[in-house]
């Protein structure tokens, strides 16, 4: 259902004669207007919303939700298994995260406020629905009253069922999760981190809560910061949403400000903030901590996620996400590879870790897809410091559309608990509020023949032996909640017991035990020193970390670690060695990361080389004398990481922050020729967008010093002194030059943009003699010029560079990036006729139409009608005529796969064939007829993330277009989406950059097929 809101319209309000003598000196007849809309502040907005497209699994007006106990028969599961309905609606509604209590109580947020926040309204709101409100809201119980609730559930008899209920916090406005911990209920209610004095631990809050953080962003409240978590650090962890932004305060921190997806965490005894690892999961919305500790949370994308290390950075999608908070992160890692069919998507994902399912499902990985309503079973392989996956079977399929699981947790009695936000409808992009606010399911995963049975337990009553035991449980919920109360108590009094379960030969007893000392305040000196040495490398890395979390060491402590690091085998503990350094002040650093440098670690590791570089570069702002003092050792240039991964980038840091002596003192460092041209490159990496006028001579001259196979005037050229200018003219003319001198040469001309070698490149570009490649550079060279002759100019000798296609499409690119040169490729079209229309494909013909000059886009509307986007009716007609077209007759699916390959498969691909610049369509769901039509005619309905193209206009008059490759601080990296030379950019150069609205798939691609072409494409999709 749509809701459509009322809008007032202006009124106008005439005084009586009576009256007006009241008011004569203020004003005779009075005009007032007020605008009024329930979610809207303005009338832009609510027009926007009212008129908004939405896409993706939108509501089904003609679904309606199966009874929950007759849902129960469309679910399918292997012959081992059987799923349960625990609880439904009227019960429970929207469920968004569940948790089990120290009482075994089950603990639902009902997100029933979704989308919007009470009492805001919307100032802005773009093609995502990531909206700006009036105000930040107060927090609760304070302002507005929202519609989410905290329900407590209660299996008093001990036979599964959760009869007993009761509300724990209701009025909550936009509330995704909660926890409990230290005599608190604290609870997720962005832009707050909550925290009700609950001393009693009976589920109800005894006073009003007191606010620990605050600064969560509201943008897109399907991803906002989520899913509490205690780690076994006994800090409270959470994530945020690749679509929000934050700007976090906490008493003890100072403010922390990031952009789009990240773990972090709070201390609530130091009230300190801090960001654990930044990006990865395109937009994660769970957390998962396994029995080592390690982190996992799931993708919006096709895989499973990253394994997330301490201080790490991880892959966004850099246009709609933001840039990571270092912009000398200069990398990133990796989402782990999975092996199996690539289907968005899997947003969370919870290792089974108890006994009561069978071996087959331990220590797997059980992954939530609410798009194709499925739950998948998946595998764990090392791969060095990480982690690949294999899917290995589907765990519940069902047929019913409206399952939609969002949470997944592993219960005391170890059976697996499933949340269902049931609802027809999943996408949120479609600004209306048509969500199904009265259902709901909880379901429960158990082997075939198992009765669910609960023990009545209060682990806060546990004694410190009681806890200990607990220590050793086959399930993993119940050494998660010994670990909460050890974190909640503190008691010294239980480290002997705990220090004899550190002595078990169970490696798992052991971690535990060093996880419950640390947290009963027995993580002295003597025992990390001990721990250090363990026979066991998670407890040696989980050593590293908890040491290093205190952001210093003893000196005692560091020599144990120094030694341990030089003989470490294990990738694993590798890594949290650089992630611990990265925490460690530079003194104690940088003789951590040598050691670890000398232990060999493995430069192909998925992981090290990166977190080696992100402690090292960690310590370059405040101790730059320090980090050159570590690179005069010869030894750290010895490590085959130094020359992969650090040395070239060190000299990039030290260029991007203007840290010119100290990069001439590193370039004088390099042992040899090899290092020489690893340091050059890092130097010309660092300069990327910017001149070479105001470097002093001392480090142009050791860089010239330095540099192979360059010219000597070269750096000359660079640094602002043309003197030679005309030998570098002349060098890119001269055949008998090596193509790599004289690509380079045109490179650097087009960056210098000097007027004098404007006829040498258009000389080149028009020659019959010059090399494909150096036309192509040549022209993304003259892009640069602000000079209206070189529209004309090019226009004239196109039709003899137009025979080869990737000469052709520079040029085409350099006509449309400035209207003057639009203007006269038009000429030549239009006029003299001498250039075809026909040479320009769709996606570069789009490109003059959106040059914001009125002549050119009509000249453009001109030549391409069909760059002109489709209307609503017209979108609508087509997709009905498609439709009838493929239900009046059978296709082919094999021919519909050759229909694919000549029409689709350039750009995407599917089962296995085809390209790679748009999504891989392979994992979308192929039975929704509906669904593919509506892309296939409006290719603009959905951008994927990660395959957005930005619209850059840069202050010399161009504008480009391309997809953001890399976004490091003030330097941006755009390469055009269907190939073509890519081109850096200096933040300083650029007026303005912004996400483009329309996608580079064409319109109208189903209008060059037949009717049986048309059938033969669907039955293939859908197969």
């Amino acid at each position: 259902m749509i809701i459509h809101h009322p809008i007032s319209y202006p009124k106008y309000q005439c005084f009586s004669i009576s009256m007006a003598l009241l008011v004569i000196f203020l004003v005779g007849c009075e005009q007032q207007e007020k605008f009024e809309h329930s979610l809207a502040a303005n009338e832009d907005v609510a027009q926007y919303m009212e008129n908004f497209e939405g896409r993706g699994d939108l509501t089904d007006p003609d679904s309606r939700p199966t009874d929950p106990e007759k849902s129960i028969q469309a679910f399918r599961l292997p012959e081992d298994l059987k799923l349960e309905l625990v609880l439904s609606e009227p019960d429970i509604v929207q469920p968004i995260h569940m948790s089990f209590d120290q009482q075994g109580r089950l603990w639902v947020v009902q997100y029933q406020q979704y989308p919007y926040p009470e009492g805001l309204k919307i100032t802005s709101i773009d093609n995502h629905t990531r909206v700006k409100f009036d105000r930040v809201p107060e927090a609760p119980p304070a302002g507005a009253k929202g519609a989410d609730v905290i329900s407590v559930f209660e299996d008093k008899e001990g036979d599964g069922t959760f009869s007993h209920a009761f509300d724990a916090i209701e009025g909550l406005n936009i509330a995704s999760s909660v926890a409990l911990g230290r005599d608190r209920i604290w609870v997720l209610n962005p832009p707050y981190l909550l925290a009700y004095p609950d001393p009693d631990g009976d589920g109800k809050p005894d006073a009003e809560p007191e606010v620990h953080l605050e600064g969560f962003g509201l943008e897109d409240t399907h991803a906002i910061a989520n899913s509490l978590q205690w780690g076994p650090d006994g800090w409270l962890y959470g994530v945020q949403g690749s679509t929000t932004t934050a700007n976090i305060k906490s008493e003890n921190s100072d403010p922390v400000s990031f952009q789009g997806q990240a773990i972090w965490r709070y201390q609530p005894e130091n009230k300190t903030f801090e960001l654990f690892a930044e990006g990865g999961g395109n937009n994660p919305f769970y957390l998962e901590f396994d029995r080592k500790g390690r982190i996992f949370s799931g993708s919006n994308g096709y895989g499973r996620g990253p394994y997330y290390k301490q201080g790490g950075y991880y892959v966004k999608s850099w246009g709609k996400h933001g840039a990571l908070t270092n912009p000398y992160a200069f990398g990133h890692l990796p989402n782990m590879p999975l092996d199996g069919e690539k289907k968005r998507f899997t947003h969370a994902v919870m290792i089974y870790e108890a006994d009561l399912l069978p071996a087959a499902y331990q220590n797997k990985m059980m992954a939530l897809n609410p798009l194709q309503n499925y739950v998948q079973l998946t595998a764990f392989q090392p791969t060095g410091s990480s982690f690949s996956t294999q899917d290995e079977k589907m765990l519940v399929e069902t047929t019913d559309q409206w399952f939609r699981p969002v949470d997944i947790k592993t219960g005391p009695d170890g059976a697996v608990y499933l949340a269902d936000w049931y609802d027809s409808r999943l996408s949120h992009v479609d600004p209306r509020d048509t969500w199904h606010k009265s259902s709901g399911r909880i379901y429960r995963i158990l082997p075939k023949d198992a009765s669910p049975t609960k023990e009545s337990f209060d682990l806060a009553r546990a004694d410190l032996e009681e806890l200990t035991e607990l220590l050793k449980h086959t399930n993993k919920w119940f050494r998660q909640q010994a670990l909460r109360q050890f974190a909640d108590r503190k008691d010294p009094a239980a480290l002997p017991a705990l220090h004899s379960l550190f002595e078990s030969e169970n490696p798992q007893h052991a971690l535990e035990a060093l996880w419950a000392i640390h947290l009963s305040q027995g993580f002295d000196e003597a025992f990390i020193i001990k721990a250090l040495n363990h026979k066991d490398p998670t407890v040696r890395m989980w050593t590293y970390r908890l040491a290093g979390d205190e952001n210093a060491v003893s000196s005692p402590v560091l020599e144990a670690m120094i030694e341990t690091t030089e003989h470490e085998e294990d990738a694993e503990v590798s890594g949290q060695i650089a992630s611990t350094a990265k925490r460690l002040p530079t003194e104690q650093a940088l003789p951590l990361l040598k050691a670890l440098l000398l232990s060999n670690p493995d430069a192909e590791d998925p992981d090290i080389p990166l977190l080696v570089w992100w402690g090292l570069e960690s310590k370059v702002a405040g101790d730059l004398p320090l980090v050159l003092d570590f690179w005069e050792d010869p030894q750290i240039w010895e490590s085959p990481i130094s020359k992969t991964h650090l040395a070239g980038r060190m000299m990039q840091r030290l260029i991007r922050a203007d840290q010119y002596d100290a990069a001439t003192e590193l370039l004088s460092l390099s042992p040899d020729e090899s290092f020489d041209q690893v340091l050059v490159a890092g130097f010309y990496e660092g300069l990327v967008g910017r001149d070479l006028i105001n470097l002093p001579k001392p480090l142009l001259d050791k860089v010239s010093e330095k540099e192979k196979d360059t010219q000597p005037f070269e750096l000359a050229l660079r640094s602002g002194d043309f003197t030679n200018l005309d030998k570098a003219i002349e060098l890119i003319g001269d055949t008998e030059q090596p193509l790599n001198a004289r690509l380079n040469m045109v490179h650097l001309l087009g960056e210098l943009q000097p007027a004098a070698a404007l006829p040498a490149l258009i000389d080149l570009i028009g020659s019959g003699a010059s090399p494909g490649s150096l036309k192509q550079a040549a022209i993304h060279a003259l892009k640069k010029f602000d000079n209206l002759e070189i529209g004309k100019t090019m226009a004239s000798i196109y039709p003899g560079i137009r025979a080869d296609a990737y000469v052709r499409e520079e040029a085409i690119r350099l006509f449309s990036s400035r209207p003057e040169w639009a203007k006269a490729f038009f000429e030549e079209i239009i006029e003299t006729k001498v250039i075809h229309k026909e040479d320009v494909p769709y996606s570069l013909a789009r490109h003059f139409y959106l040059l914001e000059d009125d002549a050119v886009r009509q000249k453009t509307k001109q030549i391409w009608p069909e760059t002109q986007l489709m209307t609503s009716d017209e979108k609508n007609e087509a997709i009905s005529k498609y439709k009838s077209i493929v239900k009046s007759g059978e296709g082919n699916a094999i021919s519909g796969k050759q229909v694919f390959a000549q029409n689709c498969g350039s750009c995407h691909r599917m089962d296995g064939g085809g390209g790679t610049i748009g999504p891989d369509l392979t994992g979308y769901d192929r039975s929704d007829l509906d669904y593919w039509l509506l892309h296939a005619v409006d290719p603009n309905a959905a951008i994927r993330e990660g395959y957005e193209t930005m619209e850059v206009r840069t202050k010399d008059g161009r504008t480009i277009w391309g997809k953001l490759e890399k976004d490091e601080g003030e330097t941006k990296y755009l390469v055009p989406p269907l190939g073509g030379k890519g081109e850096f950019l200096s933040g300083n150069d650029i007026q303005s950059m912004e996400i483009q609205q329309v996608s580079v798939m064409p319109e109208r691609l189903l209008e060059t097929l037949n009717e049986q072409q048309i059938r033969d494409l669907f039955a293939f999709i859908l197969k």
